[in-house]
């Protein structure tokens, strides 16, 4: 990461700030010239809009803190294409979120920091600022799972009179890093269409979006508008499908006459509603849609109408779960939990441009760099982070995010960074007598959600699959310090683990006759299972069905990597089928929708047609590829595209 030092100040309305509160910042300049490039670096706490000449610039900027434990970002924007001779006038907006989230950590301090050297102008006291208008509705606050609060605007209020800003200490923002991700996407505004039944308008979205609502309505004045999505009200997940989860909303209190009003807060969902207590006419509806600055460019067509279906949905699905990290969901918690990135990293692509590979990238420093301790947490940044040790260990392991991003980019940079976080990590367990891992339960021992979870199994496996990992690690970066402690941990679990858990014709920790097909096919991805007793592992996973979707990829994924690629294509469709029928344009959290309706452990059946059904695989990083399709899925031939290549049978 590049540290930026920026000139200037920090600057803000007062030396004080409430949680909520919108700032407009106005600088007027003369420019004799345009310079060939004028970028200019920002940082603001938490999000800022920029205007130059009234044209956006930037949208939702700033990168949610931390690259480095007490440190933040600071973004590079592009001012020459506005810039005009002469008279100049920059406007930034800056919203303060105060409060943290699950991906998201507040500073305390709200500011703005500018600093554009061709222009000569950085942040001081000639930049005048305002407040106004902006207000944050107090009744059912949305959850704390992710950062920032209901947003309230009066459109009856007028700014308050500019007046120069004040410079306040932002010591609490630690250094500043340039941020390693493309600023947010948004379109043009596109108008949608709605209609007016029970008191409500319901406006239609072509797909799930995040996007910026936009407004054009007729009224008397003083009438309030609520605004909010169909993903305002989220369950939680299988084991927690009773409680409900509040997303962000948007109130609008109108004047008389003509209102026209787009919200600075992005909402997420499929359509978007607008109630009111009173009569009011809505003439215009529409929305900016915002993302990751990606595209989908990989596509799969196989005239199989549910497997395309699939690998479509998962596209879309994985698109709204990337912002400023990768999310679980955009609708209930945010969080960059390492598992689902896991489940993202081969999508990413095989589905995405390359500008998208710079976000896994990111997750990785996330995870490696904002580890406490010896302790790799799998939800980073944010302060709700937490250590679920199997998902840790997952994201180690020869199946994880770290080594997929290293296969499929080619960039084995992050190695050197990984290693020696990756074997202090395994340390952290204990060796018992049987010659098998002494459990470690973290913040919360989870493995996958609802019942007959093997754990004894798939902790052994996963932490077997990490150690191979690390192995590999060091024969690359020719770093073998630790190569006792990983070979003796690799010859104790191997040489106990079938002698513990083998049971004829299953593995089981259990003395019941508990057979759990998420452990069984950890077995396999992990290397601990003879090629020998393969058909017996088939007999199991064609005939046990405890796994979730999360864990249901790891299922499929040993299926295919014993060879049984028709089966797991069977499999995947019987139990996909009610994410791929669906009306949604995203899959679901569970097969039977306990949770969100999209949620980014879901798409793993993209990564399976292109990885095992066309039987696509690199070891540079797709600068050359090898194809192996199994022909008896496809009698009528397939084709598919990805990272700028085009396979067909």
């Amino acid at each position: 990461m590049t540290k930026q030092n920026l000139q200037g100040y920090c600057i803000w309305i007062e030396n004080t700030a409430n949680p909520g509160d919108i700032v407009f910042f106005k600088k007027t300049f003369h420019a004799a010239d345009i310079p060939n490039h004028a970028k200019a670096y920002i940082a603001a706490e938490t999000k800022y809009f920029l205007y130059l000449n009234g044209h956006p610039i930037v949208m939702d900027g700033g990168l949610f803190r931390e690259s480095l434990p007490g440190c933040g970002y600071a973004d590079e924007v592009d001012l020459t294409p506005f810039l005009q001779k002469g008279e100049n006038t920059l406007e930034i907006t800056v919203h303060y979120y105060g409060n943290d989230g699950r991906n998201n950590v507040n500073s305390g301090r709200a500011g703005l920091w500018f600093d554009c050297p061709a222009l000569g102008i950085v942040s001081d006291n000639s930049f005048l600022c305002a407040t106004g208008g902006y207000f944050t509705p107090k009744d059912d606050p949305p959850s704390y799972l992710y950062g920032g609060d209901h947003l309230g605007f009066d459109s009856r209020e007028n700014l308050t009179d500019y007046k120069p800003a004040v410079h306040v200490n932002a010591k609490e923002w630690g250094d500043l890093y340039l941020r390693p991700i493309p600023l947010h996407r948004f379109s043009k505004k596109q108008n949608a269409n709605f209609v007016y039944e029970n008191d409500m308008y319901t406006i239609d979205l072509p797909y799930a979006m995040s996007f910026y609502p936009s407004i054009q309505v007729e009224a008397l004045g003083g009438e309030i508008l609520r605004i909010y999505t169909d993903r305002h009200m989220v369950n939680g997940g299988p084991g927690d499908e009773t409680n409900v989860y509040r997303g962000h909303r948007i109130e609008y209190i109108c004047k008389k006459g003509l209102n026209d009003f787009t919200s600075i807060l992005y909402l997420y969902g499929e359509k978007f509603f607008i109630t009111c207590d009173a009569t009011i006419k809505l003439s215009e509806a529409g929305y900016i849609e915002t993302g990751y600055d990606t595209d989908i460019v990989g596509y799969f067509r196989c005239g199989i109408p549910l497997l395309d279906k699939l690998v479509e949905k998962s596209a879309r699905t994985l698109y709204v779960c990337m912002r400023d990290n990768f999310m679980d969901c955009p609708d209930r918690e945010r969080g960059q939990w390492i598992g689902d990135v896991t489940s993202q990293v081969p999508q990413v692509f095989f589905l995405l441009d390359p500008s998208a590979h710079k976000l896994v990238r990111k997750a990785i420093l996330d995870f490696i760099q904002l580890r406490d301790g010896d302790i790799l947490k799998g939800n980073v940044p944010g302060v709700h982070s937490s250590e679920l040790p199997a998902q840790s260990l997952c994201a180690i392991s020869q199946w994880g995010l770290i080594a997929q991003y290293v296969k499929y980019s080619g960039d084995d940079s992050v190695l050197d960074i990984a290693f020696e976080p990756i074997v202090r990590y395994l340390q952290l367990w204990d060796i018992k007598e049987d010659g098998l891992l002494a459990p470690r339960d973290g913040n919360w021992r989870w493995f996958d959600h609802l019942l007959n979870i093997d754990d004894a199994v798939l902790e052994n496996a996963w932490y077997y699959s990490a150690l191979q990992f690390a192995k590999e690690t060091a024969d690359t970066i020719g770093n073998h310090k630790y190569d006792v402690f990983l070979n003796e941990r690799l010859s104790t679990i191997k040489n106990n683990f079938n002698k513990s858990f083998w049971k004829g014709s299953y593995y089981s920790s259990k003395d019941s006759e508990l057979v759990d097909d998420r452990a069984n096919a950890m077995a396999v991805l992990a290397g601990l299972c003879c090629k020998t007793n393969y058909d017996k592992i088939r007999t199991v996973l064609l005939s046990v069905f405890n796994a979730t979707v999360y864990m249901e990829g790891f299922v499929l994924t040993a299926l295919c990597e014993m060879g049984y690629i028709k089966d797991a294509y069977n499999r995947m469709c019987s139990r996909y089928y009610n994410l791929a029928v669906n009306e949604n344009s995203t899959l679901w959290e569970d097969f039977f929708i306990l949770g969100t309706k999209n949620h980014a452990w879901s798409g793993t059946p993209a990564t399976l047609a292109f990885r095992y059904f066309m039987g696509i695989d690199t070891n540079d990083g797709f600068k050359t590829i090898t194809t192996n399709p199994c022909k008896e899925l496809f009698p009528n031939g397939c084709e598919c595209g990805f990272y700028g290549h085009d396979v067909a049978i």
